[in-house]
């Protein structure tokens, strides 16, 4: 289908109907990550989407106006995934390094689907398009903000930015990743670069304390 043909289609659905089947929009979304990781978000049609997920064409467009939104809500489904994956009643009963690995091998984990293509995908979009890029960002902040919020009532941490010690964290998770992504080696293995990153947070927390 053209370029052209696909905006009419979108053209005639701005506002799809409230998506009622969490079940077929879940499928959609593993279908659109499948098409994204193989051929690239550019190359990707919502026709190719709709072939991956066995479904019509126009039954994405009930839940999806389109790729943003397809990639807006990968997004939303990463995020979901590393948070849905930390039980807070069994985080508070961690102690500090234990807690700090569980958190952080969540996102590691969720970012790492598909040998991290999707990832490429995500930073590529998300580098040079403000909003997506924005939103990435706002699903960061908001695992992180959970973060920071049980570590602030640990009694080791009184006295510690513990919102900067997530945010370092998080930048450390991203750092990885990209680096295994931009050489084509895969992502790392989630709990060994959970455990290097929790060294270096500890280690952070010593100094400040020095």
């Amino acid at each position: 289908m053209s370029t052209h043909s696909e905006d009419q289609i979108k053209a005639k659905r701005t506002s799809p109907r409230p998506a009622d089947d969490p079940q077929r929009r879940a499928a959609i979304l593993q279908a659109a990550q499948v098409r994204f990781a193989q051929d690239g978000f550019h190359r990707t049609t919502m026709r190719a989407v709709a072939r991956q997920a066995g479904l019509a064409e126009g039954t994405l467009y009930h839940h999806f106006r389109g790729k943003d939104d397809l990639l807006l809500g990968l997004f939303s489904a990463l995020g979901e995934q590393a948070q849905a994956s930390m039980d807070p009643a069994a985080l508070a009963t961690m102690n500090l390094r234990a807690f700090l690995h569980a958190f952080l091998a969540a996102p590691l984990t969720a970012l790492a689907q598909d040998d991290a293509a999707l990832f490429r995908v995500i930073i590529s979009e998300a580098l040079i398009r403000r909003e997506l890029g924005q939103a990435f960002a706002a699903g960061l902040v908001q695992t992180a903000g959970l973060g920071a919020q049980a570590l602030a009532a640990r009694p080791e941490l009184r006295g510690v930015d513990t919102a900067e010690l997530i945010r370092l964290g998080m930048a450390l998770v991203l750092g990885f990743t990209l680096d295994g992504a931009l050489n084509h080696a895969g992502p790392p293995d989630a709990q060994a670069t959970a455990s290097r990153i929790t060294d270096a947070l500890l280690a952070w927390v010593a100094g400040g304390r020095a």
